[in-house]
């Protein structure tokens, strides 16, 4: 009895030094993201300025460990939890643009971040970027009240970072404006723009299974948060109409060319390619708070059919091919 008594204290203090330990991690930490001006105010992520905002885009590991609800994880878990804030149909479309994104971890349940003392709102439906000094006005802005003086209205396009530290206030017509539908330009398939292109297909394969490949290459805009980058998935159909990600080969092959607007980066090319086994592989060529003032972006695709479940109808297959190339200003 003796015995057992002891080993139960000793299990118990042990569990309280690594309590204690985590919580000391934890709260060392905490103080690191303070040092470098990243902070959890409420519930919504607060930046102490512009620097530490786009410091900590270049490394963000500060921004994917604190501790709060992100709209990345909402979009997660919004199904398995009753407390959650359930998306529109027409806002869950709007974000599955920017899954896999930084811009979607950043953001909080709403939508919203603080930089500089100014409420960042996106509206990605109608793809504008919201700002204003008053941070009262979140519930206005949650209800698409977009009249006040005090807000300052961009669109997604627009380089609002440098446009605020210019004295802008804005580039949209708050009052006027129609925000009742989205002016992007569709690009699916051969419905190419000059920010995106995709290719969609599907085969069968030699077991019974259809598979199927989506890839893309995107410029893509959020006003504070700009990438560019190529990406494929490869899916195995279970039942009608459902897919679900399955691994095999996926090998990108990337050339391109841009010049950034943040002048620390300047001019940069790149001509290669690597692959990955995996049921998602995605190539980032840029990520930056700001925009590309020009670039061009080639990619080809190589893919296998199947992965673990073996080759495709009538022996091995894949697919390989290339994308119509986007650009802007080249």
């Amino acid at each position: 009895m003796k015995t057992q008594l002891k080993n139960f204290g000793g299990i118990f203090l042990l569990g309280i030094t690594l309590t204690a330990c985590i919580s000391e991690q934890n709260e060392e930490f905490l103080e690191l993201s303070q040092e470098k001006g990243i902070e959890v105010r409420g519930k919504t992520l607060n930046f102490a300025d512009f620097e530490s905002y786009e410091n900590a885009i270049q490394d963000p590991k500060e921004i994917l460990s604190l501790d709060f609800q992100s709209i990345a994880k909402l979009t997660k878990t919004e199904s398995a939890s009753s407390n959650a804030r359930i998306l529109s149909d027409e806002e869950s479309k709007a974000l599955e643009e920017y899954q896999g994104s930084l811009i979607l971890e950043i953001l909080d349940e709403d939508r919203m971040v603080i930089i500089e003392d100014k409420l960042f709102y996106l509206d990605f439906v109608n793809r504008l970027v919201l700002v204003t000094p008053d941070l009262s006005m979140r519930e206005s802005l949650k209800n698409g009240e977009y009249n006040s003086n005090d807000l300052y209205i961009f669109s997604f396009e627009d380089e609002v970072i440098e446009l605020i530290e210019k004295g802008s206030k804005g580039s949209q017509n708050g009052i006027d404006l129609d925000i009742s539908k989205s002016q992007r330009i569709s690009a699916e398939g051969t419905n190419c723009d000059w920010d995106e292109c995709r290719y969609d297909d599907n085969t069968p394969g030699d077991n019974g299974y259809e598979y199927r490949i989506e890839a893309k290459h995107v410029y893509q805009s959020s006003g504070i948060y700009f990438k560019l980058f190529s990406q494929a998935k490869h899916m195995k159909r279970n039942s009608p109409p459902l897919y679900s990600g399955e691994p095999t080969e996926i090998r990108i092959y990337w050339n391109y060319w841009f010049k950034s607007k943040k002048n620390s980066i300047g001019t940069q090319s790149d001509i290669d390619n690597d692959s990955k086994w995996n049921d998602v592989y995605e190539e980032t060529h840029y990520s930056n708070s700001r925009g590309l003032e020009s670039f061009r972006l080639d990619s080809r695709f190589y893919v296998e059919v199947g992965g673990n479940h073996g080759d495709g109808a009538g022996g091995f297959a894949f697919w390989d091919f290339d994308l119509y190339r986007i650009d802007k200003g080249f």
